[in-house]
């Protein structure tokens, strides 16, 4: 019964992965493939161009990060600031603003505490032992 439940969890890992992935890719991807426009819409939040670039690259290779199962609780932490930081600057906007980073924010935080699962190219870090 337990094999039964763990690969049912490993599966939901694995979807969870690919859709939030696959947002942060599509996301990246237009962010990138537009970067001129893109560091306008940045730059009219007052956020400079640097943290633009960032943000995009970041959210492109972070996405391709989670779909492989790569190291996914450091990219998650760090998609996560990203739509925490997204949150922030969308509230002002209503609900219809941050019901999709706060969304993700959540398949972000399922990902950081269960880690990748079995189905992915790294799999679950290994805890630090600390020395005696």
């Amino acid at each position: 019964m337990n094999k039964i439940i763990n690969a049912r969890a490993d599966i939901l890992l694995l979807v969870t992965r690919l859709i939030i992935g696959a947002i942060f890719i599509l996301a990246g991807w237009a962010k990138v493939s537009e970067m001129t426009a893109t560091i306008g819409a940045f730059s009219s939040m007052s956020i400079p161009p640097i943290l633009t670039y960032i943000v995009s690259y970041g959210e492109l290779i972070g996405g391709v990060m989670l779909v492989l199962g790569f190291y996914i609780r450091y990219a998650a932490a760090f998609l996560s600031i990203i739509m925490i930081v997204a949150i922030y600057l969308t509230f002002p906007m209503g609900s219809q603003g941050f019901m999709t980073p706060l969304a993700t924010l959540a398949g972000l935080i399922a990902l950081l505490g269960n880690g990748a699962g079995k189905f992915a190219v790294k799999k679950r870090s290994q805890p630090v032992t600390p020395a005696v």
